[in-house]
């Protein structure tokens, strides 16, 4: 079953990457001077394991994804599932308007989250994953979950919760 989360991981990295792919995000990155932010430093393995009701392991950064500006980190849930956390830095081609078309173009099942952040929306890529993309200052951030045997209905919460937790962070 360990291997599944390999197949998981690499799965929500593909898709976290589809999502920046969504508008040309390296053309419009926030100046130089933002401020990186460790995506696993936002989330504990404890928090995660609150809000999914599962075991989690400590969050590893992920370097196959190329973030540039940004940091992605997956935290393994269960045997097989996972929670991933991406932040950029909030440019003219990655902003709430540009993203949501280009996901929506794409084909992509879209649902606005009010309340989160400064703006938020679900994405539902497919495969058991949803993702929760927030924009908060200067901040892009996505979580994707993936939860063995969770539905949609069942994981927006937990993303909702787990986002709440890192915009106490901020």
């Amino acid at each position: 079953m360990t291997k599944h989360y390999g197949v998981y991981s690499a799965l929500a990295v593909l898709v976290m990457t589809a999502a920046l792919a969504a508008v040309p995000v390296l053309a419009g990155y926030a100046a130089a001077d933002a401020k990186k932010i460790d995506a696993c430093s936002l989330l504990t393995k404890e928090e995660i394991q609150a809000a999914v009701g599962k075991p989690a392991e400590a969050g590893k950064p992920n370097t196959r994804a190329n973030v540039a500006g940004g940091s992605l980190c997956d935290f393994k849930v269960g045997d097989y599932g996972s929670v991933g956390v991406m932040t950029v830095p909030v440019g003219s081609a990655n902003t709430y308007d540009k993203t949501l078309a280009g996901l929506k173009k794409m084909g992509t099942k879209t649902e606005d989250a009010p309340g989160i952040g400064d703006h938020s929306f679900f994405a539902y890529p497919g495969y058991g994953m949803i993702q929760l993309n927030t924009w908060k200052g200067s901040l892009y951030i996505i979580i994707t979950l993936i939860v063995p045997g969770a539905t949609e209905a069942q994981e927006k919460p937990m993303a909702e919760k787990l986002m709440g937790k890192i915009l106490e962070k901020l």
